[in-house]
C-alpha cells in the first residue's frame, strides 16, 4: 500500500535529485514535510513530490505541458470569480473574511459571485422569494429517506438536482429558457430542505415564506434559532462558497463547456465532490477525532499515523503554507463555545500543541467539523454545509465558462506500461 509520505531517500529517488535539491524544494514551499515525534528524519508528502516531478516534465513539448496542466496549482483558466490570497479567497475582489465580518447575507454573496456586485439593499434578510417545492420532489425525497440518504448526502443532493432539471423539460428546451439564476435559487432552497435528511425529521423540510437559506438550515437541522447559531452557519456558507478550481468546480466547468444544463453541471460537481479526498474528508476528520477526553489521545493518534507514513486528515493546505485563513475564522467561533465542553477543550489543546511541535496547521475541513460539533450538529452536517455553500460558486463558474465558449479537452501524455519479466 502506497503511503501518503515518503522518506528523504525515497523522495530523492523519485525526483532523481540530491539531498540539497530536496531541501531547496521544501524551503520554497514546493514540497511539504512533517516532523516525526522523537526522530530527526522528516517525512515528505508524496503528492507534492509527484507535482514537482510533473513540473520537470513540462519543460519541453505540448504533450508533457498538457499532461501537467490539470495538476493542483497549475493555472489553466482565466477567471474573474475568486482569487486565492494569503488572507483567504477574494470573491470578485472582496475578501471572504470581510464579508463574514460585515454581516452580509449568504444570498448576497451568491449574487456577488454570479453578477460581480453585491445587491444594493440595506437589510440582510432573505432576498430571494421562497419557491414552493415541486410536486415531483415528494416521491423522490421519500425514496431517499427510505434509502438512508443521510449517509450518502452529496449523492442524494445530485439526484435531487437532476430531478429538478428533468421536470423543466428536454435539455434543448432548458438551455433555451436561459433562467439560470432563478434555477440556481430554486436548487439551493431545495438543498437546504434536503439537509433535514440528517436532522431529527429525516425527511424533506421546505423553506417557509420569508425564510433565508440560513433560517431554513436551522429549521432543517432543528437548531435553536439564536443569533449565534445563525452567525455560525452564515460564516461557514460564505467561507465555503468558492475556492478557485477544486475537482467539483472543474467538473462543473467541463460539463458547462460541453453545453450541459445548469442542473447537469451541478450534479457532476456534487458527484466529483463526494469522494474520500473532498466531501468525505469531513468524515475522515470525524473518525480521527473520535470523542477525545484529553489532548494526549489525539497526539498518540498523530504519532501512529506518521509512523505508518499517513497524513493527519484535515491538516496542511497546499495553497496556504502559513495556515488556512478560513479555518482560523471558524475555529475562533468554535473556541468561543468550548468552555463547557471537555471534548472541545481537548481538541483545542491538541491544536495548539500540534502547531508548535509539528508545524501542522488545520484546513477548513477540520475547522468545519469542529464548529459543527460546537453547534451540536450531526456527523454529516459538515459535508452538507460545504456542498451547499460551494453550490453558489459552482453556479458562478458555470456562467463564466459558458461566456467563454471553449470546449475543455485536455491532452494526455502517452507512456508505455512496464513489461513484466
Amino acid at each position: 500500500m502506497l503511503t501518503d509520505y515518503a522518506t528523504a531517500a525515497e523522495a530523492m529517488a523519485l525526483l532523481k535529485v540530491r539531498q540539497q535539491t530536496l531541501y531547496a524544494y521544501v524551503s520554497r514551499g514546493w514540497i511539504r514535510s512533517v516532523a516525526q515525534k522523537g526522530l530527526k528524519e522528516k517525512l515528505y508528502l508524496r503528492e507534492d513530490i509527484a507535482r514537482v516531478g510533473q513540473r520537470s516534465l513540462a519543460r519541453s513539448g505540448h504533450g508533457p505541458v498538457a499532461a501537467s496542466a490539470m495538476n493542483w496549482g497549475e493555472p489553466i483558466f482565466v477567471t474573474s470569480i475568486t482569487e486565492i490570497t494569503e488572507q483567504g479567497p477574494r470573491y470578485c475582489g472582496q475578501l471572504a473574511a470581510d464579508l463574514v465580518n460585515t454581516g452580509v447575507a449568504f444570498e448576497h454573496v451568491a449574487e456577488l459571485l454570479w453578477t460581480g456586485a453585491l445587491p444594493a439593499v440595506e437589510t440582510n434578510t432573505a432576498i430571494w422569494p421562497v419557491l414552493p417545492p415541486v410536486r415531483e420532489l415528494g416521491g423522490l425525497t421519500k425514496t431517499l429517506a427510505e434509502l438512508d440518504a443521510g449517509d450518502n448526502l452529496l449523492e442524494a443532493f445530485a439526484m435531487v438536482v437532476l430531478m429538478l432539471g428533468m421536470r423543466r423539460g428536454p435539455v434543448a428546451q432548458r438551455l433555451q429558457q436561459g433562467n439560470t439564476l432563478a434555477a440556481a435559487r430554486e436548487i439551493m432552497q431545495t438543498l437546504v430542505g434536503c439537509c433535514a435528511f440528517i436532522g431529527p425529521a429525516q425527511a424533506f423540510e421546505p423553506l417557509r415564506k420569508g425564510q433565508s437559506l440560513v433560517d431554513g438550515l436551522m429549521q432543517s437541522l432543528a437548531m435553536t434559532p439564536t443569533s449565534d447559531n445563525r452567525e455560525a452557519l452564515r460564516s461557514v456558507l460564505i467561507l465555503m462558497a468558492d475556492h478557485e478550481l477544486p475537482p467539483g468546480t472543474l467538473s462543473a466547468r467541463v460539463v458547462a463547456s460541453t453545453g450541459g444544463t445548469l442542473h447537469s453541471c451541478l450534479a457532476s460537481a456534487l458527484c466529483a465532490t463526494s469522494g474520500a479526498d473532498v466531501g468525505r474528508m469531513y468524515g475522515r476528520v470525524e473518525d480521527f477525532l473520535g470523542h477525545p477526553k484529553s489532548k494526549s489521545v489525539l497526539r498518540k493518534r498523530v504519532n501512529r499515523l506518521h509512523a505508518a507514513g499517513q497524513r493527519v486528515p484535515g491538516f496542511g493546505h497546499p495553497l496556504y503554507p502559513k495556515g488556512d485563513p478560513r479555518a482560523n475564522v471558524l475555529l475562533e467561533m468554535a473556541r468561543a463555545r468550548s468552555h463547557d465542553s471537555r471534548e472541545l477543550r481537548a481538541i483545542f489543546g491538541f491544536l495548539d500543541d500540534l502547531r508548535t511541535s509539528d508545524a501542522l496547521l488545520p484546513r477548513q475541513e477540520f475547522a468545519v467539523v469542529v464548529l459543527c460539533r460546537a453547534l451540536g450538529l450531526p456527523r454529516q452536517a459538515a459535508a452538507a454545509l460545504f456542498a451547499l455553500g460551494r453550490t453558489a460558486g459552482w453556479v458562478a463558474h458555470v456562467l463564466e465558462q459558458r461566456s467563454g465558449g471553449s470546449l475543455l479537452r485536455p491532452r494526455a501524455q502517452f507512456v508505455s506500461k512496464p513489461t513484466g519479466n
